[in-house]
C-alpha cells in the first residue's frame, strides 16, 4: 500500500448513492471529495489534484461524465477515471487510464477497479471508447 491516501473525487448526482460511495471509500483508505455534477468536478479538479476520478457517466447539468472527464483532461492530463453507471454498456474516455463498472456493484468490486486503474490499469478493460 502506498504511504499516503490515494485522493478520490467522486462525481454522483444522487445523493445517497454519493454519500455511500464517499464513506466506503474513506473507510478503505482513500482521501475523498464529492461533487454532484460535471461541472463543479471541473471546479474541483482545478482547485486541487486527484489521483482519480469515480464519476457516474449520467450527470445532470449538460456536462456528463464522460465529457466532464474529457475536459479536466485538457488541463489534467494525468487524470485517471473509474466510471459507473446503470447502463450496462460499458465506456470509457481512454481505456488506458480509465476503467467501468457498472452499478449496482460490490464494494470489494468498486475498490479493485480503484486500485486497478490507479496501479497501471492492467490489463486494459475491453470496453467502448467515447470520443
Amino acid at each position: 500500500m502506498p504511504s499516503t491516501q490515494p485522493a478520490i473525487l467522486v462525481v454522483e448526482d444522487e445523493p445517497e448513492v454519493r454519500e455511500t460511495l464517499s464513506s466506503l471509500l474513506s473507510e478503505g483508505g482513500f482521501n475523498v471529495a464529492t461533487a454532484s455534477t460535471g461541472w463543479e468536478a471541473l471546479d474541483m479538479l482545478d482547485e486541487q489534484p486527484f489521483d482519480l476520478a469515480v464519476a457516474d457517466i449520467g450527470l445532470p447539468g449538460g456536462l456528463d461524465g464522460l465529457a466532464m472527464a474529457q475536459r479536466a483532461r485538457a488541463r489534467h492530463p494525468e487524470l485517471k477515471c473509474l466510471f459507473i453507471s446503470g447502463a450496462r454498456h460499458p465506456v470509457v474516455c481512454d481505456p488506458e487510464r480509465d476503467d467501468f463498472v457498472a452499478k449496482p456493484f460490490r464494494v470489494f468490486e468498486l475498490i479493485g477497479c480503484i486500485w486497478k486503474v490507479l496501479q497501471g490499469n492492467y490489463p486494459q478493460p475491453r470496453l467502448d471508447v467515447f470520443r
